[in-house]
């Protein structure tokens, strides 16, 4: 049985490497963020390898090791969180200790999943000729805030102006459709401008975020409506052409 570890999934140094195999029994909890269900026995897991604080530095370096289990979903979950230099699953066959004691049509799936998480970051890398990216900075703070949006998928990415930019901090999401990642793309840039972020670059096609950037701008420099009365009010008090003519 895995004890749950008192490691928290933010502590980035901690992962030495990750596995996969089938649950021996329903013992092991699942360590997502917002999971913690038990996996039930037989059931495909991937886990992270982490030193066991238990066991002596003279031990062998198999012994020093325990894992941390995840649902596969969960473990996609953590991977796309997180400080931009943690240890990541990048290949699945070198990567996941045990692949290639998994079932062909388990092998073929983690394939699959990872190749298209690839992709996905890919679609949302810095260098993406498809993602529309918004970068905003607080001024008062030194912080940064980054979005980009490609599809139904989108990346967050923020941290301190003068730290190095691999330790920023970032966060895949995906949508069930474009609709929804783009209400989510506009949302949070909205709470950023509200919170004291201004704009500093955009790529891509701007024309949504335009029109949220714009907002403040439009409404300072366009006049107010006059009201019908004060419209009335206004008239009044103007003196007509016939009786200024009288004075002279």
């Amino acid at each position: 049985m895995a004890s749950k570890t008192t490691a928290d999934d933010s502590d980035e140094s901690i992962t030495i490497s990750f596995g996969c195999d089938y649950a021996k029994s329903s013992n092991a909890k699942c360590h997502g963020k917002s999971c913690e269900n038990e996996i039930s026995k037989g059931t495909l897991r991937l886990s992270r390898l982490i030193r066991n604080p238990f066991i002596p530095q003279s031990s062998t370096r198999e012994e020093q090791l325990m894992p941390v289990y995840y649902h596969v979903p969960c473990m996609i979950n953590y991977l796309r969180t997180g400080n931009e230099k943690k240890k990541r699953i990048t290949d699945v066959t070198n990567d996941l200790q045990g692949f290639t004691d998994l079932k062909k049509k388990d092998q073929d799936r983690l394939k699959k999943l990872f190749n298209y998480e690839e992709k996905l970051q890919g679609n949302l890398s810095e260098t993406s000729s498809t993602a529309n990216t918004t970068y905003l900075e607080h001024d008062e703070q030194k912080k940064y805030w980054q979005i980009s949006i490609e599809n139904r998928s989108t990346k967050t990415k923020y941290g301190l102006l003068n730290e190095p930019d691999s330790d920023a901090i970032i966060l895949y999401k995906e949508f069930s459709n474009q609709s929804e990642a783009k209400t989510y793309y506009q949302t949070k840039i909205k709470e950023k401008l509200k919170g004291g972020y201004t704009l500093k670059k955009q790529t891509g096609d701007t024309t949504n975020t335009d029109n949220l950037i714009g907002i403040k701008r439009k409404r300072a420099s366009t006049p107010a409506k006059r009201t019908k009365k004060q419209a009335t009010i206004a008239t009044r008090k103007q003196p007509t052409r016939s009786a200024s003519m009288r004075k002279k």
